[in-house]
């Protein structure tokens, strides 16, 4: 009996490494070893990915700007409430972020930085992978093709700049669908390396698998839903617009004028193609990245320069309140009360106003509070035991703007 049980389980075992090896072998035909390869190697999406994509370097700012510092160690004891899977906690702001697999945590209170903490075995200068905080970057660099003459508008077909679209169905839609996630191109979540978050991620030829895909669906009705393809159509506009990489053109219009004083990079789809991963791959030390929302909270101005036009900044990133529910029906951002604009989220504060921010994977956020005048990043390795991070930022920001306007003289 034990040796028919041990035959039958070697039969089992057999067949199913042979139809493994299958199909590992008709996908590779399918889509390309190099895909297939990285979807088995690599697995989920990781932090440190940017050590195994290839990168196009962002050199640092000819003219480095040094925040002012007035730091305040009393604000790493501020109690913060929080849920998670529901249930309420309270924690001092230090141990929560200790205990949250968070990174890095800035704050910046009118231009000052109060608050700057490393955790986790990261510091000033480890390297932050921004993951979708790169598709609120992508936005400002369309704000800026628009602003120096590259785009006429967001109401342009997207087939104005890709001719491969002309006389068909992908004619119809327009920078602005991209920018607010509602075309009606199909996009599948899951499904290993045959959907398309593996595909938006991981494909060797990002902008020939944006060029291809045009399947479009009638099921979204032209609702929010989330779709890795727009960022990467985006960038393919960008690049035939300015005749640029995407990561050139971000260097000399933003990461240069912001006053970086590290350098940067932006991950890259293959060496052969050269494509930047728009949907994820900005890579930087944190002081640096922060300095982009103090630029957004002076309404376009930084380090000397207007970097973004302010009517671009608010058109980009505050959605009309209150939300027609309707819209985010079967998405993650149901019943949040946040909104997407242009790649940008936002959502009404404790101040009777509205916040924005930019939001990534595993809790990578810049966040900026207009009426406290605070940015605050938070990178990470996970997004923690955390529901929602959002709304530790409206109380932090809240609670530090209170206190600075109750002792300020």
């Amino acid at each position: 009996m034990k040796k028919k049980i041990t035959k039958l389980l070697l039969i089992f075992l057999t067949i199913s490494l042979i139809g493994s090896v299958l199909l590992v072998f008709v996908s590779s035909l399918l889509f390309s070893p190099q895909y297939v390869f990285r979807t088995i190697v690599n697995g989920n999406s990781d932090v440190m990915d940017y050590k195994v994509f290839p990168e196009r370097i962002i050199q640092k700012s000819s003219q480095p700007y040094r925040y002012k510092y007035h730091l305040d160690e009393s604000l790493k004891d501020m109690s913060v409430n929080y849920t998670h899977r529901g249930v309420g906690r309270k924690k001092s702001l230090n141990i929560f972020l200790k205990e949250t697999n968070t990174t890095s945590f800035i704050i910046v209170k009118d231009d000052k930085v109060v608050l700057e903490e490393y955790y986790n075995g990261y510091d000033k200068d480890s390297v932050n992978t921004s993951f979708s905080m790169a598709k609120s970057i992508d936005s400002l660099l369309i704000g800026k093709a628009i602003e120096d003459g590259y785009i006429k508008s967001v109401k342009q077909s997207i087939s104005d700049y890709i001719s491969e679209f002309k006389g068909t169905n992908m004619e119809s839609i327009t920078i602005e669908d991209l920018l607010l996630m509602r075309s009606n191109i199909s996009y599948e979540e899951g499904k290993i390396w045959f959907g398309d978050d593996a595909k938006t991620y991981y494909m060797p030829d990002l902008r020939n698998l944006a060029l291809t895909h045009n399947d479009l669906t009638e099921k979204y009705q032209s609702r929010f839903h989330y779709n890795n393809y727009h960022p990467l159509l985006l960038g393919i506009i960008l690049e035939r617009s300015t005749g640029k990489h995407v990561a050139d053109y971000f260097e000399q219009e933003v990461w240069d004028k912001i006053g970086a004083e590290n350098g940067a990079s932006w991950s890259l789809d293959s060496k052969k193609t050269g494509f930047e991963k728009m949907e994820s791959g900005i890579n930087f030390k944190a002081i640096d990245f922060v300095k982009i929302g103090s630029m957004l909270l002076n309404g376009g101005t930084w380090n000397g320069q207007q970097i973004v036009n302010e009517k671009w900044i608010k058109q980009s990133t505050l959605s009309e309140f209150p939300l027609n529910s309707d819209e985010y029906n079967g998405s993650f951002l149901k019943n949040r009360n946040i909104g997407y604009k242009y790649m940008w989220y936002s959502t009404p504060n404790n101040n009777g106003g509205l916040d924005f921010f930019a939001m990534g994977k595993y809790g990578q956020y810049l966040y900026m509070s207009p009426e406290n005048d605070i940015v605050i990043l938070r990178t990470g390795k996970s997004s923690g035991n955390v529901d929602r991070w959002e709304d530790i930022f409206k109380e932090v920001s809240f609670k530090i703007g209170k206190y600075k306007s109750d002792t300020e003289p």
